[in-house]
């Protein structure tokens, strides 16, 4: 695959015969794997060569390329003075140095590398373990409430038996009061829960779990953010499907539109979870649920149109991934809520709310205004609660102005 990149039999030569010469062929096979055009392929490449003739200048052989080998060569650059035919400061040389490193890593030639971060402490690792096995919680969802009791446990100390009403109450006022009343809750809720695993386990006395405030706020008092069906329509319609990019963007919108998925559903979505000749795909939502929902015609014609001209041919199942190289999964549920805000600008569609989550409302409005009950729109958005699907009986403004009677004016009939 490196004459695929290189014309050249000089330039061949030279990589050939690099220190790292024996691995540039499978470099390059790497690289066209993970979808490199040309050109920037080639820049990759002499950004490998280029670490591998600093490397050994310096000793070191390609087995123990590392962290600290990286940027010992990313400074290099910032003065490089070689006078191999691969030198330069431009900065693919530390792309092209990065990504090498990670192609040896993929072949174990080179051991990944260990978590940078300090371990956790004990309870909270305990802490974290409890919350998967006993609650299920995702990965991204355990992240918030682990960096949250780190900064309880430094705040409050280790001695959990000491810990009082007073202390536990100070700290989540303190926590809140930087935050949107949305992490407020969320700084509540993760309290409450350490709260309850420490009593669990005799840590502390279970009387502190009742001594969590709640946050004040009217049941039902706010109103949920959509957009109006005309306007999904425009926002899917700015989706060009000629393209990987619009292709993806279109099918992730659609699904986000008619089925009322979370960003995070969509993001974990795999191959095997459409079932196609049901006409129907999984989702695994919070607490682990799993859930088989209809697959509507449009979006599932939008998904097979992208996984049949667009998707990367990559060893990995999910469905939706990157668009420009290294193809691969998306990183997290973000990309696919800034998709969506991308979508809203250039459809030129004004919104409280910008993010995929404004999907999710404007597909449950969509169906009470088309008379669905609250317990089939509960289904469809996986509610636990009815209480949480009611949220949205609050929006059908047409309809509570035909029942609502009129104000008695001057002359009218009193009471």
């Amino acid at each position: 695959m490196l004459e695929y990149y290189i014309d050249s039999e000089f330039k061949l030569r030279q990589l050939h015969q690099s220190p790292a010469g024996e691995h540039m062929d499978y470099f390059a096979d790497w690289l066209h794997a993970a979808g490199y055009k040309r050109r920037p392929a080639q820049l990759l490449l002499r950004g490998a060569a280029h670490l591998a003739h600093w490397a050994s200048i310096h000793k070191v052989g390609i087995d123990r390329l590392d962290r600290p080998i990286l940027d010992h060569f990313a400074r290099h650059l910032d003065t490089c003075a070689c006078t191999h035919a691969f030198h330069g400061r431009a900065p693919y040389n530390a792309e092209g140095a990065k990504r090498f490193v990670e192609h040896l890593q993929s072949r174990g030639i080179v051991p990944r590398a260990e978590a940078e971060s300090e371990p956790l402490p004990a309870l909270v690792e305990s802490f974290s373990d409890w919350m998967r096995r006993h609650r299920g919680v995702t990965e991204s969802t355990l992240a918030q409430y682990v960096s949250l009791a780190q900064e309880f446990l430094v705040a409050l100390g280790d001695d959990t038996a000491a810990y009082s009403a007073n202390l536990v109450r100070r700290f989540i006022f303190a926590r809140a009061s930087r935050t949107g009343h949305s992490r407020a809750k969320s700084v509540v809720t993760t309290i409450r829960m350490f709260l309850r695993f420490l009593a669990a386990h005799s840590y502390c006395s279970a009387d502190l779990v009742a001594a969590v405030p709640t946050i004040a706020q009217w049941r039902l008092s706010s109103r949920p953010r959509y957009i109006s069906a005309q306007d999904i329509e425009r926002l899917i319609a700015v989706c060009d499907p000629s393209g990987p990019k619009g292709a993806r963007d279109r099918a992730i919108i659609l699904l986000l539109a008619r089925l009322a998925l979370r960003a995070g559903d969509v993001r974990d979505l795999r191959l095997t979870d459409i079932d196609w000749s049901q006409g129907r795909l999984r989702v695994v939502g919070k607490g682990r649920c799993e859930t088989w929902l209809p697959l509507p015609q449009d979006a599932g014609d939008a998904v097979l149109h992208y996984l049949e001209h667009f998707r990367p041919a990559i060893d990995d199942d999910h469905v939706f991934l990157r668009v420009h190289a290294p193809f691969g999964p998306l990183p997290s549920s973000g990309p696919v809520s800034k998709l969506v805000r991308r979508a809203l600008a250039r459809a030129d569609i004004k919104t409280p709310s910008r993010g995929a989550h404004l999907l999710r409302y404007s597909a449950a409005t969509e169906m009470l205004r088309q008379g669905a009950s609250l317990d089939v729109i509960g289904a469809v958005l996986r509610h636990r609660s009815v209480q949480s699907t009611a949220h949205y009986a609050k929006v059908d403004l047409t309809l509570l102005r035909s029942v609502a009677q009129p104000w008695p004016g001057k002359g009218g009939s009193s009471c």
